[in-house]
């Protein structure tokens, strides 16, 4: 089977899909991955065939968006609309299709909805994929990108009206492109429950540790799964990081993702004040020290490590409550503090939370005695008994497993 995997947005994004586009492959399967292209070589490094990018850089463009204030909330999102995503429609739609060409199935996340127009122009399965709830309405789960914490039914479901509306914008943008690729019928682009006539799969893949399951108002067509796990294959650390690790106890890992380090690194001093005075010393992501790796004081700075082969060797794991990061410190069995910025991180640490895995979320600057409370909850002999006790729960599940039959059923390979 030839699979055509299309996903856009930050390396949190794209991490997931490689790993299933991995897990494919070692199950005979062709697969091409369209991801921007910031993300080319190490989609090629991976053995992975990369699909021809957009033009546009994912890096510069969550620059531009921390400068407006773009994901700070969807009045936000559409108030940048036209400057932000409109200019890149047309770019995406012709990579989507020329990547597409010739596939058994196309598999993208919400953010690459272009990919639905080419699978209905070649006539070929399509399945959604989506890394937290977003993409079905249910009354159980609110939508992640929206709301911080569950509400009552009936609000949990309209907030699924946020995701409506971003459809509904990029649904007019493609509107005369759709109807020169399309033929009828053609659902409204807002409509995803159907494609070709047949029910569409959607895929909502969350960690286990969140401690969710299937919501029972899901109807057919609408799967839930484990998160894929980010496991990188590669062992070996830099020489000067490992070198860090051997020279002490395990450090207190603390890195923000993908953002870049213009609000989010002010507070840095501060937290690695707390961290000294309670006798421990960091690892810091480059992006959020914004200087070059090395040494820092009592801490140290480093550029890029596997997640999957750096955390079992950390105490604790202080992020920014992204999915990847979040299932990976989880499967390492180390506890988090989760300091949110965005979207989905609030939800996904509130859910945290509630499984008691890591403190209850703060974001912002926060003053020292909080810092230290939020360290001492997080640093308790309670909080690395339960991580542990999570991970011993995960290492029995194979997601990746469930995925890719699912997968192919999707197309019906199987």
């Amino acid at each position: 089977m030839k699979v055509s995997v299309q996903t856009l947005g930050t390396l949190g994004d794209i991490l997931p899909f490689m790993a299933l586009a991995e897990a494919l492959q070692d199950r005979g399967h062709d697969v091409t991955l369209l991801a921007p292209k910031d993300h080319e070589s190490r989609i090629r490094e991976s053995g992975i065939k990369a699909a021809k990018p957009p033009g546009f850089s994912v890096s510069e463009w969550m620059l531009e968006s921390e400068l407006r204030g773009t994901l700070n909330g969807p009045f936000a999102f559409f108030r940048d609309w036209p400057d932000m995503i409109r200019p890149h429609v047309d770019d995406v739609l012709e990579c989507s299709l020329e990547a597409a060409e010739g596939a058994d199935l196309v598999l993208a996340n919400p953010i690459a909805m272009p990919a639905r127009i080419a699978a209905e122009h070649y006539r070929i399965p399509f399945a959604l994929m989506a890394l937290q709830p977003v993409i079905t309405p249910t009354r159980h789960l609110p939508c992640a990108m929206i709301a911080r914490r569950p509400h009552s039914g009936l609000i949990n479901k309209a907030s699924y009206l946020a995701v409506t509306a971003s459809l509904t914008g990029l649904g007019i943008a493609t509107r005369h492109h759709r109807k020169r690729l399309v033929s009828q019928p053609r659902p409204a682009f807002w409509h995803l429950e159907r494609h070709l006539g047949q029910a569409l799969p959607r895929i909502t893949a969350v960690p286990a540790a969140l401690g969710l399951e299937r919501p029972s108002d899901f109807g057919p067509g609408s799967y839930w799964a484990d998160y894929p796990p980010l496991m990188s294959g590669k062992s070996a650390l830099d020489p000067d990081l490992v070198h860090f690790l051997d020279a002490g106890p395990p450090p207190i890992h603390l890195g923000l993702g993908s953002l870049p380090p213009l609000t989010v690194g002010r507070g840095l001093p501060v937290w690695l004040n707390r961290i000294e005075a309670a006798g421990h010393r960091a690892l810091i992501t480059q992006s959020l020290a914004g200087r070059p790796a090395g040494a820092l004081g009592l801490h140290h700075v480093y550029a890029q490590a596997p997640h999957d082969a750096l955390f079992p060797h950390c105490r604790l794991v202080i992020h920014h409550g992204g999915a990847g990061t979040l299932d990976t410190a989880a499967r390492a069995g180390v506890p988090q503090l989760i300091l949110p910025q965005v979207l989905d991180q609030f939800w996904n640490a509130h859910q945290l939370s509630l499984q008691g895995l890591c403190p209850p979320a703060y974001s912002g600057e926060l003053a020292a005695a909080q810092i230290d409370r939020l360290l001492e909850i997080a640093l308790s002999e309670t909080a690395q008994d339960k991580a542990r006790e999570m991970a011993e729960k995960l290492a029995a599940r194979q997601p990746l497993n469930g995925l890719v039959h699912l997968i192919e059923t999707c197309s019906g390979a199987n």
